[in-house]
């Protein structure tokens, strides 16, 4: 799933005094084991770390602060359940792929049954609804009807993420300024989600009821879903803290460091957390200005002709060396046209006048009377400092991944399937589990918090289902024409724009946000109001020029008022009477407007659908570029079931997602410039045909061991150093150097540090790698472009790199740069290349000039290694590993322990299912 960042500071802690009177709270032991109910259908496992719950009470607190500070020890300092599965998923890695038993399974993964293996508590918090819990916490939800299956839900998932859930729909409001406190970040983070996905609390209720009328008697049924999982998540919500106060001890503590009362949740809220999960993960494009910008700057340095066959190699829209997913022969996306001369393509002046758009600050008061919060006294320093720290950064990840095999190539003959999502890493985890079993749904697996009426990843009774982001082009730039009422002559500054040859007024509403002070922000209350503009397209993000008339540039996103529609698909994903084969499962996923590539196992068949609102263009527009507002460039409608990329039990036997390209003819939308010849996904699917090499079959242990292979692979060097070593060829001055390197490469390349002795094998060469290629301006890749693009090699609007220091897990994703790098130096040393570039980049464009300007770089790379740390020998570098860690991002005070780097799912499944209804 791809990333983008929005940056929010989540809250803290309860009041010193009020936790120093209350006593611990010790784990509770677990209740006799039961018999285990095997499954009917197969076997299968599941992970989701940290743990299932995530609240911190006031009564819990002290316990957790005594015991280790605010880092949560699982079994020691923190709640059952809290941070249980982070051990389970951090020790994968210990063990060497191969070498992964059976056995091993119920150690790395818990089951993923419909009864739990232990119950450990049963509560009914209404009649008709029963919620019992296993000895890892997981709630398993009956209902007598749909609505009491729902009301279960939302009340179990308040129990486990009460104030995440809070923060969710404050932020999908853009109110988290207001909720948590006043701060630079706070208010940048309500800005975006602005000019993302605004609503009124009025237009955010009425898409539950668009629901009901778009699809009928399914749709209904939802609402009254809906309705009951309000009432449960604001019955546990008074339960938790009797009315709305946050006095009660099973209160989240972080209500009282905050000085806030929980509020009663609504259909809005509902809608808020879905506009911010669509907003963040399941859209693709709006890139079309920055690509326009960097066209442009291209046409002033080479001249049109030349500059469109520059942008046409960088771009790889179709590269046929790219890998797939599906072998089928679907399309979508243009084809590899630049098309920047149609008449429906506006491109915005490279130096024009600009006006700010939504978002904007148009009034900052300060009543002069308030006063700042002190620092609370007596609340201990640790505390103190993990207050000044906490941060939540919501991110589009994209380490989601799915690895399918078919029967034909297992050893029970039957499919096997390793997959799951990535959200990044919380605490608590963004992804809530659960268990539900009523009337038209039964399902097991996670959702977003907020959004948990459907269990939107899981398995069903004889079948799973996963998904990775698809990034499908579902968002257009549109260029309204600025017009003024009076008929005077237009500017930047104007607020009406040209329809049908009619000058209208935009949508005009004040954003108005009233935050106050508390001990995360200390300061004098404030009052925010933001500007927020929109036309029939959709929001505005700024006013500039194109040829020199004032433009509004809009962002037209398909699902813009639709987040709540895509319920309906993980609905039919949830009831076996819909689910019963491949076939009923995509036509399931037909019914998700968001962009994701849906995976779907049983014991028969193994298969894939990309769910998507597609567009179709207007003849006249390009996808790469923003497109005229004018009546006549609109959408035409949108792509129909079968246009979407799909196949079921592909000839290779196999099927590997990791947000690569979905067909050999999908085109790469216009904001990823890296479905090229090296992507991640490779560490997958060449692992999988050598594993099914020779028509072998493997059981399912060893699909997770190429799961956990890929997982700690440094795709770059994997797949950039075999044509960087043959370019330099032999130099007796870098033979240390390029020997280290070499020796890792054969190794496999890998970041891993499977004794945990606190270094990575080949340390020297990962230090020595790393720093060659991100070597500031002298950055290997830069170093090898650099020939023909010369200044602008820095100005691509792409990542130079996506490297394991962000700390995030995902790691490699969609950066063109790989692919320029090793398709530029292959075809120097005249070894084929399947989409060759038009033009030479890298020196003079001959294979010497080329070596030159590598061995100079990799020279360059080892002085500045050596005088880093201070040695004379590129074999004594080291690597401090945890510079690489996967640190989860805390939603309170009580965080959890960095774990060793691994390229992996948040959420992940292993299914093996042996027979069907």
């Amino acid at each position: 799933m791809r990333r983008t960042r929005l940056l929010a500071p989540t809250a803290a802690v309860a009041l010193a005094v009020t936790a120093a009177l209350l006593p611990g709270t010790a784990p509770a032991a677990p209740g006799p084991a039961a018999d285990r109910q095997d499954d009917p259908y197969g076997t299968l496992w599941n992970i989701v770390p940290p743990g299932s719950r995530g609240n911190i009470s006031v009564s819990q607190l002290p316990g957790v602060l005594l015991g280790g500070g605010t880092t949560a020890i699982d079994g020691k300092n923190a709640p059952p359940n809290y941070a249980d599965q982070l051990e389970m998923y951090d020790h994968l890695t210990t063990t060497p792929p191969a070498d992964l038993t059976r056995a091993d399974l119920d150690n790395l993964y818990k089951r993923a049954d419909f009864e739990p293996e232990q119950v450990t508590s049963t509560e009914t918090p209404k009649d008709g609804v029963k919620i019992e819990r296993d000895q890892f916490g997981v709630p398993y939800i009956t209902g007598k009807t749909y609505p009491d299956t729902m009301y279960g839900a939302g009340y179990a998932a308040i129990q486990d993420r009460m104030f995440l859930m809070d923060v969710l729909r404050h932020t999908g409001a853009a109110r988290m300024a207001e909720f948590v406190g006043d701060t630079p970040a706070d208010v940048a983070m309500d800005q975006e989600q602005l000019r993302t996905a605004f609503y009124t609390p009025e237009e955010a209720a009425a898409q539950v009821q668009k629901v009901a009328k778009r699809y009928g008697a399914e749709g209904r049924r939802l609402v009254r879903g809906v309705d009951g999982y309000i009432a449960g998540m604001n019955a546990a919500q008074d339960a938790l803290c009797p009315g709305g106060l946050p006095v009660g001890p099973d209160c989240p503590a972080e209500y009282t460091a905050l000085l806030k009362n929980p509020t009663p949740w609504t259909r809005a809220d509902v809608v808020y957390v879905a506009s911010l999960v669509g907003g963040i993960f399941g859209k693709g494009g709006g890139a079309e200005a920055d690509n326009a910008t960097y066209l442009q700057l291209l046409e002033h340095r080479f001249g049109d002709k030349i500059a469109h066959g520059v942008y046409r190699d960088l771009r790889e829209k179709l590269d046929a060396g790219s890998p797939t997913t599906g072998s089928t022969g679907v399309a979508y996306g243009g084809g590899r046209a630049l098309g920047v001369g149609r008449p429906g393509v506006a491109l915005p002046d490279l130096h024009g006048p600009t006006a700010p758009g939504t978002g904007h600050v148009v009034a900052r008061a300060t009543p002069g009377a308030s006063r700042a919060v002190p620092e609370p006294e007596g609340l201990p320093k640790q505390v103190v400092r993990q207050l000044g720290k906490v941060r939540l950064s919501f991110q589009h990840s994209g380490m989601s991944n799915a690895v399918l095999v078919s029967g034909d190539h297992s050893t029970t003959g039957h499919p096997l399937t390793v997959f799951g999502p990535q959200t990044g890493y919380y605490n608590p985890q963004l992804l809530v589990e659960q268990v539900l079993k009523g009337p038209g749904v039964y399902a097991r697996g996670v959702s977003f918090a907020g959004t948990n009426l459907v269990v939107q990843l899981g398995r069903g009774k004889d079948y799973a289902w996963s998904a990775t982001s698809a990034s499908n082009d579902l968002v257009d730039t549109v260029a309204e024409r600025l017009c003024n009422h009076d008929g005077s002559k237009p500017t930047v500054d104007s607020t009406s724009y040209l329809v049908g040859g009619r000058c209208v007024p935009m949508r005009h509403d004040l954003h108005v946000e009233h935050t106050t002070p508390n001990v995360t922000a200390p300061g004098l209350p404030k009052t925010y109001t933001f500007d927020v503009w929109r036309t029939r397209h959709g929001i505005v993000q700024e006013r500039t020029t194109v040829g020199g008339k004032p433009v509004a540039l809009v962002l037209q996103r398909s699902t813009y008022g639709h987040e709540v529609d895509s319920v309906l698909g993980f609905a039919r994903f949830n009831n076996p009477s819909y689910v019963h084969d491949a076939d009923s499962f995509m036509h399931a996923a037909s019914a998700i407007d968001f962009t994701f590539n849906w995976f779907y196992t049983d014991s028969r068949d193994i298969a894939f659908y990309t769910s998507s609102l597609l567009p179709v263009r207007a003849k006249g527009t390009a996808f790469d570029f923003p497109r005229w507002g004018d009546k006549k460039y609109d959408w035409k409608g949108y792509v129909g079931f079968g246009g979407h990329a799909h196949q079921v039990d592909p000839p290779s036997g196999y099927l590997v997602s990791w947000n690569n390209r979905q067909t050999p003819r999908w085109s790469a939308p216009d904001d990823i410039w890296g479905w090229g010849p090296v992507h991640r996904s490779q560490a997958l699917s060449k692992r999988v045909a050598k594993a099914l090499r020779g028509n072998r079959r493997i059981p399912i242990e060893d699909l997770v061991g190429v799961m956990s292979g890929a997982a700690t692979q440094d795709s770059r060097a994997r797949y950039l150093l075999p044509s960087l070593l043959k370019v330099i060829g032999h130099s007796k001055e870098l033979a240390p150097a390029t020997d280290l390197l070499r020796s890792w490469l054969r190794s496999g390349a890998a970041r891993v540090d499977r004794d945990r002795d606190g270094a990575y094998a080949h340390q020297a060469a990962i230090d020595l790698f790393d720093t060659w290629y991100q070597h500031g301006d002298d950055s290997l890749a830069y170093d090898v472009m650099r020939g023909k693009l010369g200044p602008l090699v820095t100005q691509v609007p792409q990542i130079l790199d996506d490297h394991p220091r962000q700390g995030v897990g995902s790691v490699w994703l969609d950066v063109p740069w790989y692919g320029w790098v090793q398709k530029e130096l292959r075809a120097r040393l005249g070894e084929h290349v399947a989409t060759p570039f038009r033009y030479r980049y890298c020196g003079s464009g001959t294979l010497a000039s080329c070596r030159k300007v590598l061995r100079a770089s990799l020279a360059k790379a080892v002085d500045a290694a050596l005088s880093a740390q201070g040695v004379s020998d590129v074999t004594d570098l080291s690597y401090d590993k945890t510079q690489d860690d996967i640190v989860s991002q805390t939603a309170g005070v009580v965080g959890v322990r960095p774990i060793d780097w691994q390229n992996r799912p948040t959420f992940q499944q292993v299914v093996e299912f042996l027979r069907h209804r």
